[in-house]
């Protein structure tokens, strides 16, 4: 293996474990949620939004994730949604209302849907076209696996207080891997963006999101 291809696959790496940290909380308050309730005393409402705020918020976002990638350059909005979603991951583990909770989730997501578009947007720009179906193949399976992973890793954190921090756990874990992620983002990403890049439709990424906020979540 060759340098450039070691390099490839090291920002494959960092990439891939990005998504999986967003895509596994799609998953993993669900186990959490009675003990959020004694916790915070909420609302069956809002119970349910932080499990829907995110992942609406997430779908809102990935139409202008991309576009903002093309435009302002992958691993730039990469870093942003990384961080923003690591100091967003903290701040919903220090949540002491339903409500600081639910508008902390839908933070998550937002900055999770800018994240998530440059991790294919990069490997198109990476690797040849012959090449690409492998890594789409992994990052597949990653998606998958998160979405196993999420409540079982949940359930795990929950049930064994893991160092006293009960539900607070499955966001708090968030914050070393954000950490880890900027730190391999920054080093091991090369930044890159698309040579004749759209601008961004406004208009038309409100009506998307209109349009998926309209959606039934049940």
């Amino acid at each position: 293996m060759g340098s450039a291809e070691r390099g490839r696959t090291a920002a494959v790496v960092v990439l891939l474990l990005a998504s999986f940290m967003d895509l596994m909380d799609n998953t993993i308050v669900n186990v959490a949620l009675p003990s959020m309730e004694r916790s915070l005393h909420t609302t069956a409402a809002q119970l349910e939004w932080v499990v829907s705020g995110y992942v609406l918020a997430f779908a809102a976002m990935l139409i202008a994730g991309g576009r903002l990638g093309d435009m302002a350059g992958r691993r730039t909005v990469f870093l942003v949604g990384t961080a923003g979603f690591t100091l967003a991951s903290l701040w919903a583990g220090l949540s002491t209302s339903g409500t600081e909770l639910v508008a902390v989730r839908i933070a998550q997501g937002l900055f999770a849907g800018a994240m998530v578009p440059q991790v294919l947007g990069t490997v198109q720009a990476l690797y040849p076209p012959e090449k690409r179906a492998g890594v789409y193949g992994i990052a597949g399976a990653v998606t998958g696996a998160a979405a196993v992973a999420g409540p079982l890793l949940g359930g795990a954190f929950v049930s064994g207080d893991v160092l006293g921090l009960g539900w607070r756990a499955i966001f708090l874990v968030n914050v070393p891997v954000g950490v880890l992620v900027l730190i391999g983002a920054f080093t091991l990403v090369p930044p890159t963006k698309a040579e004749h890049p759209l601008s961004l439709d406004v208009l038309g990424t409100v009506l998307a999101a209109g349009g998926v906020e309209a959606w039934p979540t049940r």
